[in-house]
């Protein structure tokens, strides 16, 4: 838990979208809780910055095309556990909301629910004190009213879900590893899962499956 802060904050924002980036450093900056609001286009530019400042809050979109967002979360508290981290993400599937619990950041808020959300989250967290925006709670509660834990220790995280649309348009494990910039041993590594989660027999399957549970859209990567 992060202390009370009484100083101005220094924030900076991650997110792969130029406009949004310049968005929310103008609102920022026009904010008296925020003392200077810098800008990362990706993970890497991200550490690199890091590396020559001390953040108080770290405004991360964990979609950051070819990369998997929630592991700079980590890479940020490695680097500074005193720091404080807001996730924002346009997803609002109910496996989201498992995933972002359990990499259990200070702020959490989906970018349907307005700029002014993302205020109230800098607010809160400067106190010392979580913030999940009304969106992002209304998930939280659906996600506690599954029947069985186990349910919830099996929801594809989002990653597998990419991989599993991938599947769906017929791409093969080499396909997707270019598309997704990983490795085709990942890639594998991810269908295994996949197979496992839905308990699926095959392919078909598993295609049928995500259909049926809601991962994918009836007609998905059919011609049109």
């Amino acid at each position: 838990m992060t202390e009370t802060k009484t100083q101005p904050s220094s924030v900076i924002m991650t997110d792969d979208h130029a406009l949004v980036l310049e968005g929310l450093k103008s609102l920022l900056e026009q904010m008296p809780e925020v003392a200077c609001a810098d800008t990362a286009a990706n993970t890497r530019e991200l550490l690199l910055k890091m590396k020559d400042k001390n953040y108080d809050i770290f405004l991360l979109d964990i979609e950051l095309q070819g990369e998997n967002g929630l592991e700079a979360v980590q890479a940020i508290r490695h680097a500074n556990r005193k720091a404080a981290i807001i996730v924002c993400t346009m997803h609002e599937e109910i496996w989201t909301a498992h995933t972002l619990l359990k990499a259990n950041p200070e702020g959490i808020v989906l970018k349907l629910s307005g700029v002014e959300h993302i205020k109230k989250a800098i607010q809160t967290v400067r106190k010392g004190e979580k913030y999940y925006c009304p969106r992002f709670e209304k998930l939280q509660r659906k996600l506690s009213s599954l029947p069985h834990s186990a349910i919830r220790r099996n929801l594809p995280t989002p990653r597998e879900v990419e991989v599993l649309k991938a599947i769906a348009r017929g791409l093969s494990s080499c396909e997707i590893a270019n598309e997704l910039f990983l490795t085709e041993n990942t890639i594998e590594s991810y269908r295994k899962n996949l197979m496992v989660k839905l308990e699926a027999r095959n392919v078909a399957d598993l295609i049928v499956k995500g259909i049926e549970k809601g991962y994918i859209e009836v007609g998905y990567g059919q011609p049109t």
